[in-house]
C-alpha cells in the first residue's frame, strides 16, 4: 500500500474558490486564482462560445455523444469507436478503476490525487515512483529499473506532468521498460505543447509504437485546462473499441450533458484561436519563472516551467521553518490563491505552483511575494 494520505489533503485541488470565499468571507471576484492551471489567456474565447451555445433542457442528452465523438476522432486521427467522452477526467479515472479492477497500480509521480483517491476507495494497493527534483523529475536508471521490476498490472503516467512540469524526454525508454499489461497515459496538458516537437511525440499512435507487445493502452484527456472550462466537466478516453464498449456498459446513461457535448464540438472547431493565445501565455510563463528565480524565497535551480504553470521549491535556507502552507495562507490574506504541492501524491515537500496569468495579475503576485520577503514571512 502507498503512503498514508488524508481525505482533506487528497481533496485539496486547485481552483477551490467557492470554499475559500465562504471560509474567508470574501466575494469570489476578490481573489486572483493562480491555482487552477487553466489557459488564462483564452477565457474570453470560452466565454463567447458559452454565451452562444444554447442549453438544451427539453430532451435527454445523446448517450452516445455522436457529434462529439466524431469531432474528437477527427482531432485525434482515430475512429469514433476508439473515443469515449466523459464528465471530466475525474469521472473517467474512477470509471477506469472500476472497469479494470487492477490488483496493483504503479503511479509515476507526482500524480493527480484522484488516482490515489480511487485506489484507496477500491482498496487497490499502489506504489508511487517519483524521480528526484535534482533530475528535473526525469526518470533515470534507478527509476527505470523500478518500473521494470514493478509487479503492478496497471501503470499510470501523466505527461506533461503536473506539478513536476516535465514532459518526459525519454518517454520511449520509460514505455519500453514497462512490463505491466495495461497503461494509462494522462495527457491533460498535451494541447499546451502545440507547436513543439513533443506535441507530435505525445499521442495515442506514438505511445502504441513505443510499448512492448501485449500492453493495452489507454489515453486520458481533458477539456478543462487548455479550453479554460473547468465548470463544463468534459474529458475523453482513448482505447480500443472492445475495451470502450465494456467501459460504456459500466456507466450510467447521459453521463455527458448536452451543453458539454455542444461546447466540446465548439472548442474543437475554434482550437486555432486557443492555440494563438499560447504565445502570450509563454511570455508570461517565462517572465514569472525568471522573477521567482531571482527571489531569495525560492531555490533558483528548482523553479520549473510547466505547460501553463511554474512550480517552485522554497529555498532550503528558509526551510523547515517556512512551509508551503505558510506561504499559501499568507498570500490568501492578499486575495491570491496558489497551490501548495505538499498535498499532491508523490511530490516532495516544499513546492508551490503558480498558474501563468496576464501581466497585471502576475505583478500583483510578485508584489505580494516581495513584500513578505522583505519583511519576513513570519511577520
Amino acid at each position: 500500500m502507498g503512503p498514508a494520505f488524508s481525505d482533506a489533503s487528497l481533496t485539496a485541488h486547485g481552483g477551490n474558490i467557492h470554499e475559500l470565499s465562504r471560509r474567508l468571507r470574501r466575494e469570489e471576484n476578490a481573489f486572483i486564482d493562480f491555482s487552477s492551471n487553466t489557459h488564462a489567456f483564452a477565457g474570453d474565447i470560452t466565454a463567447a462560445l458559452a454565451a452562444t451555445t444554447p442549453v438544451e433542457f427539453a430532451v435527454y442528452p445523446d448517450t452516445e455523444c455522436t457529434a462529439l465523438r466524431a469531432a474528437l476522432a477527427a482531432h485525434e486521427g482515430l475512429e469514433p469507436a476508439l473515443v469515449l467522452p466523459g464528465n471530466g477526467s475525474a469521472d473517467l479515472i474512477w470509471l477506469t478503476m472500476t472497469a479494470l479492477a487492477p490488483r496493483k497500480v504503479l503511479l509515476i509521480g507526482p500524480i493527480f490525487s484522484e488516482y490515489v483517491r480511487a485506489c484507496l476507495a477500491f482498496d487497490i494497493p499502489f506504489e508511487i515512483i517519483t524521480p528526484p527534483a535534482e533530475q528535473e523529475f526525469i526518470c533515470g536508471p534507478a527509476e527505470l529499473r523500478r518500473i521494470w521490476d514493478s509487479e503492478a498490472d496497471l501503470a499510470i503516467i501523466c505527461t506533461p506532468n503536473n506539478p513536476a512540469a516535465v514532459t518526459y524526454p525519454n518517454i520511449a525508454e520509460m514505455l519500453g521498460v514497462l512490463r505491466v499489461p495495461r497503461l494509462l497515459v494522462d495527457g491533460t496538458y498535451k494541447e499546451f505543447l502545440w507547436g513543439r516537437e513533443s506535441y507530435r511525440e505525445n499521442n495515442w499512435q506514438s505511445y502504441r509504437s513505443m510499448l512492448r507487445p501485449g500492453v493495452t493502452l489507454f489515453c486520458l484527456n481533458s477539456f478543462t485546462k487548455f479550453f479554460a472550462a473547468p465548470g463544463v466537466r468534459l474529458g475523453y478516453l482513448l482505447a480500443d473499441a472492445v475495451q470502450l464498449r465494456r467501459f460504456s456498459r459500466l456507466r450510467p446513461p447521459w453521463s455527458v450533458s448536452s451543453f458539454a457535448q455542444d461546447m466540446g464540438v465548439a472548442f474543437l472547431n475554434h482550437i486555432d484561436a486557443y492555440r494563438e493565445r499560447l504565445a502570450p501565455l509563454g511570455t508570461q510563463l517565462a517572465s514569472l519563472a525568471f522573477s521567482l528565480r531571482r527571489m531569495d524565497s525560492f531555490a533558483a535551480e528548482h523553479v520549473f516551467e510547466g505547460p501553463s504553470f511554474v512550480t517552485a521549491a522554497i529555498s532550503p535556507n528558509l526551510r523547515p521553518r517556512l512551509s508551503a502552507e505558510t506561504i499559501r495562507e499568507k498570500l490568501l490574506t492578499q486575495g491570491l490563491i496558489i497551490r501548495n504541492c505538499d498535498t499532491i501524491p508523490g511530490m516532495p515537500l516544499g513546492f508551490l505552483r503558480f498558474q501563468a496569468r496576464p501581466a497585471e495579475d502576475t505583478e500583483a503576485l510578485l508584489k505580494a511575494l516581495f513584500w513578505y520577503e522583505e519583511r519576513g514571512w513570519r511577520n
